[in-house]
């Protein structure tokens, strides 16, 4: 794991002013009946059963905006809206949204769901959201797709409910048409504020991978309004601010949100992946640990007070501990032990890398939970494909793949995340390695080798973004 920057994510990580003044409304009460009080922290078996449990019949929970005379008034009969018009139209129903790691923004799209973006609420399994109506409430994350970088949150017992935005569709774009993005950038005062940003949309760009289409508007990405509104002249949603940069702001489209979040509510797998939470028991001060080599890494989670003074040392052959951020950010790094005051971090990842394979006790001053990464170990196919996740910023999965010598092997990594690329060969140094640098809708990190001997490959893939994103593998 490596120390990774936040700023290709239009989320908010919070400085520690920021986080001392908004601590508060993480833990304000949620706006709700008594009866219907949701717990502040749920554990990770009800946050689990509760994101698996499905239906016998699924309802779509919107459509797109049908452009029939049997519906709505075609785009003609509509009256465009000035700036400030939009701003009071929309901003009701986009929420100011907290975590634990930052702040970002949320669409009501239904009575019942809140979208914003998965970075935006990853890891935790509540946040907290305000609306524009001075309602505050403390919703569950119900489901994440970290391939296209959505989430839905559940407020469908907030009692003050803002109105659902109009839903439009993209089918009535056009290059250049003028867009209008409204969210919550970074807050500079307690009390959060939306915004209006408006750009041209300078095209729609289909990426297999995703499976889903992008707008690219010529607008800044700002920090706060991931998961916020782009809308139309009419104040209708077009898409959902997801990531760019200083010049242009890429938006998930708002026929895919439809889709995609219908498809969310209807599984309880992304991708043939379960929905993934942290883990908040099984916290040992001793963990045995085995590493197989320099692309092994095992994590570990630490939800300790900020205050804490917390110790981790290593007993045995050489090893590499690191304390960080969620999102990758380094508190402290050592070879064989490492002392740290966590601070605003929570949950604190302790990083154990190694040169080699090593094997022995790691002991704590105060308990840690080990991560068993669900995608290290898997087998490749020769000719296929194989989904993953990375967990958290800078996260570092592998896999085996075996070859016979003289086979000619093509691997490719597709995903948002600029990833390195390395083949171990079976006497574990790299015999092929590539750097994704682009990221997003650009080159993948390939590589194509004829192995030089016979055995057991190792393919290791390691994330440079700072948030929870999906991968696909791609052998032939």
């Amino acid at each position: 794991m490596t120390a990774s920057s936040a700023t290709s994510w239009g989320g908010v990580r919070l400085s520690l002013a920021v986080a001392a003044s908004l601590l508060a409304l993480l833990l304000l009460p949620q706006v709700v009946e008594p009866s219907a009080a949701v717990d502040e922290l749920p554990t990770e078996t009800a946050a689990k059963e509760l994101a698996t449990a499905t239906t016998t019949t699924v309802e779509p929970i919107l459509q797109p905006a049908p452009t029939t005379s049997t519906s709505v008034p075609p785009q003609e009969a509509l009256i465009p809206m000035s700036v400030e018009g939009i701003l009071d139209s929309v901003a009701p129903s986009v929420g100011f949204v907290l975590s634990q790691q930052g702040t970002g923004s949320g669409v009501v799209i239904s009575e019942d769901y809140l979208v914003t973006n998965a970075h935006v609420v990853w890891p935790d399994a509540t946040v907290s959201l305000v609306f524009l109506n001075g309602a505050t409430f403390r919703g569950r994350v119900l489901a994440i797709d970290p391939f296209v970088d959505l989430a839905v949150v559940d407020i469908s017992r907030l009692t003050r409910k803002p109105a659902p935005i109009s839903v439009g569709t993209t089918a009535e774009l056009a290059a250049n048409d003028d867009l209008w993005v409204v969210g919550y950038p970074a807050p500079l005062e307690f009390t959060p504020e939306p915004t209006i940003d408006s750009g041209e949309l300078l095209g729609v760009a289909d990426w297999e991978f995703t499976g889903v289409r992008w707008l690219t508007i010529e607008a800044p990405a700002i920090g706060g309004q991931s998961g916020g509104a782009v809308v139309d002249r009419y104040g209708r949603l077009m898409g959902i601010s997801t990531f760019g940069s200083t010049a242009t702001l890429t938006s998930i489209s708002v026929d895919d949100v439809v889709s995609q979040v219908d498809a969310l509510l209807a599984s309880s797998e992304v991708r043939g992946l379960e929905q993934r939470f942290l883990p908040h028991s099984g916290a040992r001060r001793s963990n045995q640990l085995a590493l197989e080599g320099e692309w092994d890494q095992q994590l570990f989670l630490g939800w300790f007070l900020g205050n804490a003074d917390v110790n981790v040392e290593w007993t045995g052959d050489d090893l590499d501990l690191s304390a960080t951020t969620i999102d990758g950010v380094e508190i402290v790094a050592a070879a064989g032990e490492i002392d740290f005051v966590p601070g605003f971090a929570f949950p604190v990842l302790v990083v154990a890398d190694a040169a080699q394979a090593t094997e022995g006790t790691l002991e704590s001053s105060l308990p840690i939970i080990s991560y068993p990464d669900p995608d290290h170990g898997q087998t490749l196919p020769a000719q296929g494909s194989l989904a993953g996740i990375f967990d958290v910023g800078g996260d570092r999965d592998f896999f085996y793949l075996d070859l016979d010598e003289g086979d000619v092997a093509a691997i490719d990594v597709e995903s948002a995340a600029r990833t390195t690329l390395r083949v171990y060969g079976p006497g574990g140094t790299i015999v092929a390695e590539d750097i994704d640098r682009s990221g997003f809708i650009g080159s993948n990190a390939s590589v194509e080798m004829v192995a030089a001997a016979t055995g057991r490959h190792v393919v290791s893939i390691e994330s440079s973004l700072s948030s929870v994103s999906g991968y696909t593998v791609v052998t032939r």
